[in-house]
């Protein structure tokens, strides 16, 4: 009886609006309001980002979490285009690759995390190949980010959403708990993540 009074809860949430999905609804960009890039991110007009946004994503030596921030409040779209499409191509030609499978053997686990959050974003309906990016990036996460491991979580929460919704909170608390894992995400991102993705922990 508890699970499905939790369940009706959940259901009766997303039609009034209280939760979409845990892509769209983690909104974890407003403990970034302070950063340049987040601001200039929030007023983009369209979905055509500035040069000094996909520098700033394609950047190594940015921080992951802050970049990540970047697509957080850029959002998402319909018509799974935009962001993801613009970064991916800006990034096949910064790093000279001529399709997605030699990008990804170029690219360090933190900018993959982004482009596959990014993808993911563009079109959240449909996030198997940005799921396989993710887990592609955490393959690559030698430095034990604790945001790299959260942005591929979030994309596999997504695919969980129309199948498993234990699993929905599972991974990403997974990644939560995962002492072994390099904090580089601020508390109060983390913590408007799990506002979100708690509801499933029923």
């Amino acid at each position: 009886m508890k699970r499905l009074l939790t369940a009706i809860a959940l259901m009766l949430a997303f039609t009034a609006g209280w939760a979409d999905s845990p892509l769209t609804s983690t909104h974890f960009a407003d403990a970034y309001s302070d950063h340049p890039m987040v601001q200039m991110a929030d007023e983009m007009m369209q979905y055509d980002m500035p040069t000094t946004l996909l520098n700033f994503l394609a950047n190594k030596n940015e921080p992951v979490d802050v970049r990540l921030a970047v697509i957080n409040k850029i959002g998402w779209n319909f018509d799974g285009t935009t962001v993801g499409a613009q970064l991916g191509e800006y990034l096949m030609g910064r790093y000279g690759a001529k399709d997605e499978k030699k990008l990804v053997k170029k690219l360090d686990a933190g900018t993959l995390a982004v482009y596959a959050y990014a993808k993911a974003m563009s079109n959240y309906f449909d996030v198997k190949a940005a799921s396989e990016l993710g887990h592609q990036a955490v393959k690559k996460n030698k430095n034990k980010s604790f945001s790299v491991a959260m942005a591929s979580a979030l994309i596999d929460a997504q695919v969980y959403l129309d199948s498993d919704w234990g699993m929905v909170h599972k991974v990403v608390a997974d990644v939560l708990h995962d002492g072994s894992l390099h904090l580089d995400m601020r508390q109060e991102a983390i913590d408007k993540i799990m506002e979100y993705i708690n509801m499933y922990n029923e």
